[in-house]
């Protein structure tokens, strides 16, 4: 989901993690769906259900006492060998239960109030529209892109930042045609999150937000921190903004509801499988390959 609206939400999690913490103590059955025996979540050795997921969605059972303070899982987790800036080959999901509650109850919003929303987005208007409402709310995040272009030291990528910014703003009409490709300037993202990867922060555990789905400790807070690096922050109002945030994430929700109906109709547990997407996308992202110094 959009930026801006997620900030605003990890704050009020950030908050209320206590809370989401102590829905691990409900009744077994009420935070999450029954599932097939395949499915289920396998336990370790004192009967409580195994944090570590590898990234392929399957459970790496880790025999951890749990009345050992100095145990912290996230020091744990194996690395990839391949992995450039460490990022983990499993996810840490100390949260799940309270996560996969908040995830029953995000399907619902979803089924109920985005998904028809989405479809009547989709019959009034029409496909060009809809690609046009999308190149100008990537234009309009580009200043925060830049930044972490140049945090990140890629200033090729920054310089391609900058031209398609200025030739979209002004030539583009405000990112209505995307000019910058034209002059062989692709589209790519950049934001704090992936500068902190990029800079050896592990993601911290993984997190599933009301309403605006999965993110981690670490990309959580690099929306905060993008908010800020928005100009539109400060030109109408952090509040205002949240809004136009939230109209932003409604375009990148339609954008992907037949790939997510896809992937729901093909998974024997959904919110594994979700995860695991999650998790190998954001990878990929912070190890796209580096394009440091000017041609």
């Amino acid at each position: 989901m959009s930026t801006a609206l997620r900030s605003w939400a990890l704050l009020v999690l950030l908050t209320t993690v206590p809370i989401f913490a102590g829905a691990n103590e409900l009744e077994s059955g009420s935070t999450k769906p029954a599932l097939p025996v395949a499915a289920q979540v396998p336990e370790v050795a004192d009967g409580s259900a195994s944090a570590a997921i590898t990234v392929d969605g399957t459970h790496a059972p880790q025999a951890v006492p749990a009345d050992d303070p100095w145990n912290d899982p996230l020091l744990d987790v194996e690395f990839g060998e391949d992995s450039e800036f460490g990022e983990p080959k499993v996810i840490w999901d100390p949260l799940e239960k309270s996560n996969r509650a908040t995830f029953k109850f995000n399907r619902g919003v979803h089924r109920w109030v985005l998904s028809p929303i989405t479809t009547g987005y989709q019959f009034v208007v029409p496909e060009p529209a809809r690609k046009t409402v999308r190149r100008m709310l990537v234009n309009l995040n580009s200043p925060a892109v830049l930044v972490n272009d140049l945090l990140q030291l890629r200033f090729k990528d920054a310089g391609k930042t900058f031209g398609r910014f200025l030739l979209n703003s002004t030539i583009g009409m405000g990112g209505m045609f995307d000019v910058g490709i034209e002059a062989g300037w692709e589209y790519h993202n950049a934001d704090f999150g992936q500068t902190l990867a990029r800079m050896g922060v592990v993601s911290g555990p993984y997190l599933v937000i009301p309403v605006l789905g999965p993110n981690t400790l670490r990309d959580g807070f690099g929306d905060i921190v993008d908010l800020m690096f928005q100009p539109l922050t400060y030109i109408i109002g952090p509040t205002t903004n949240l809004f136009l945030g939230g109209g932003r994430g409604f375009v990148e929700l339609e954008a992907k509801s037949a790939a997510m109906e896809a992937l729901e109709e093909s998974s024997v547990d959904y919110y594994a499988a979700l995860r695991s997407a999650y998790i190998q996308n954001r990878n990929a992202e912070i190890e796209q390959p580096d394009h440091s110094g000017l041609d």
